[in-house]
């Protein structure tokens, strides 16, 4: 499934991966996505987020605050539903305008432009304009 995706995607995936196994819960989803961009150097989290100053630490921090931290380990690595909507409508997208090699800005684009779900939850209640960091 990551066959299409630059390096630096799957990186930030995997990534998105060890965050969910770090708060122990039982799916990778939306949040976790853009935990593992804020955590990473790239274009997104270095220009950005950084003018709306989202770091990893504020973010992580809204997350536990809203949903937890987990109480076991899982054992299964599950996407939510919202994020394989996401990956999906990304290769999408890269389909169209990168000869289909998904990017870490379509995966981010495709999560504004799916506009729901945890992180957008999370970034609207830190009163940052959806509309405004997708154009």
């Amino acid at each position: 499934m990551l066959g299409n995706y630059s390096e630096e995607a799957q990186f930030i995936l995997i990534k998105a991966r060890e965050e969910m196994l770090a708060l122990n819960h039982p799916y990778i989803g939306t949040e976790h996505l853009v935990l593992s961009i804020l955590k990473n150097n790239n274009s997104i989290s270095q220009k950005l987020l950084k003018e709306y100053n989202l770091t990893y630490d504020i973010f992580k921090k809204e997350i536990i605050k809203t949903i937890g931290i987990g109480t076991k380990k899982t054992k299964f690595l599950l996407h939510t539903p919202l994020l394989k909507k996401v990956m999906e409508n990304a290769m999408l997208d890269a389909k169209d305008n990168n000869h289909g090699e998904v990017t870490v800005e379509h995966l981010f684009s495709s999560l504004l432009e799916v506009g729901e779900g945890i992180a957008i939850r999370i970034l609207i209640g830190m009163d940052i304009d959806i509309d405004a960091l997708y154009d």
